[in-house]
């Protein structure tokens, strides 16, 4: 290389180095190493599914570092339609503990078309952007970095690689999409706890675009009063770098939820939307295995206190029941199962259209924030 043709990269680090970190939203984190694989993974295949020619399939070498957490494939898809409107989707399927483990391990190719993921859906707010759509096989939210041997036989077993999967998601939407308008990172269930993370990756790669979140049924409780709860769980994802070291106090509670306000007053461009039942089955009962009723004054005060601080850019929508998320309708299409099983998930299941709060349903009050209306406000049965 000459010494002409490497100037323009000595530009761009000569750049970077004298860039303020002040300025940038999140670099308590990003200084804690949580960008680290931001940049360096890309699909190793990428064809068209077989069933929908609008979507291309993106499969991760598993040797590159992304994997399913039993060592399966990773893989994210993407559809353009050519609109300057990015949707970012994290898939959600549960959680591995050691004490817990009930998750999906399996990305399985293709977008399932489903509510907010249908371009076909009229009542759908995101029927003609473009699509980035993560499954989700790691168990850890999208946020470990470890590999385990649970079977105590010498060799790892348990690879909950989420935040390598996060980054290749991240890189393959940067090169696919570099420069779009708006980003909408959504995700439900273990992906709405992904969000807690990814908003800060995602906003590192889209530096330029208006960011917004949809939580969908992961908004961050954890037990009151009991913070080690969580604490233990940031431990054994080895995921506890990516909370601010200068805020580790908003744990101290017992719900990761205050990030959320952290994460508002970082970045003055972001707008989150969450939305929750007051006795969520699958998180209170499942998860948490606390009463119905302490997880419903918890989210309602966690949520108030949010709202509270960034009452323009953080508007929650809380319904009563047992429902867990409201994005996607029904689980067919991500969730193998028996029809038993499917049934009594779908019964758990809100959409944008049934799911509603005095005569708003989740379609137009999404629609409502899309478009910066004064409609966009909190919403609770």
């Amino acid at each position: 290389m000459t010494a002409l043709s490497a100037l323009p990269a000595l530009l761009v680090l000569l750049s970077a180095c004298g860039k303020d970190d002040a300025a940038v939203p999140f670099a308590e984190v990003r200084d804690q190493g949580a960008d680290r694989y931001l940049g360096s993974f890309e699909p190793a295949t990428s064809e068209p599914d077989p069933d929908d020619a609008s979507v291309i399939n993106h499969a991760f070498d598993p040797l590159a570092g992304p994997m399913c957490m039993l060592g399966g494939t990773y893989r994210t898809m993407t559809r353009d339609q050519g609109s300057d409107d990015l949707l970012i989707f994290l898939q959600g399927g549960g959680m591995c503990t050691s004490d817990l483990c009930l998750a999906v391990t399996t990305a399985p190719a293709g977008i399932p078309p489903l509510d907010v993921l249908d371009p076909a859906k009229s009542t759908n707010p995101f029927r003609d952007w473009s699509t980035v759509y993560a499954p989700y096989c790691d168990g850890s939210l999208f946020a470990g970095d470890v590999e385990l041997d649970t079977d105590g036989d010498g060799e790892a077993d348990r690879f909950q690689y989420g935040l390598k999967n996060l980054s290749a998601t991240l890189d393959l939407a940067s090169a696919t999409f570099p420069e779009p308008r708006r980003v909408m990172l959504a995700g439900s269930s273990g992906g709405g706890y992904g969000t807690l993370i990814a908003v800060m990756l995602t906003r590192w790669t889209y530096p330029d675009a208006e960011l917004l979140v949809f939580n969908d049924a992961g908004v961050g409780l954890g037990i009151e009063g009991e913070p080690d709860f969580l604490r233990d769980i940031l431990d054994e994802f080895q995921a506890r770098d990516l909370i601010p070291a200068s805020q580790e106090s908003i744990i101290d509670g017992g719900h990761l939820t205050p990030l959320l306000s952290w994460q508002l007053d970082e970045d003055p461009d972001l707008r989150i939307a969450a939305f929750s039942a007051y006795e969520d089955y699958v998180i209170s009962q499942m998860y948490l295995e606390v009463d119905g009723d302490d997880f419903s004054g918890w989210l309602e005060d966690e949520l108030e206190a949010v709202h509270d601080q960034h009452p323009d850019r953080f508007q929650s929508f809380l319904v009563d029941g047992f429902i867990h998320t409201t994005l996607l309708g029904t689980p067919e299409g991500f969730i193998e199962g028996s029809s038993e099983e499917l049934d009594a998930l779908n019964e758990l299941l809100g959409d944008i259209d049934s799911t509603e709060v005095d005569g708003v349903n989740i379609a137009a009050w999404t629609e409502a924030m899309l478009s910066g209306s004064q409609d966009w406000v909190s919403l609770s049965d």
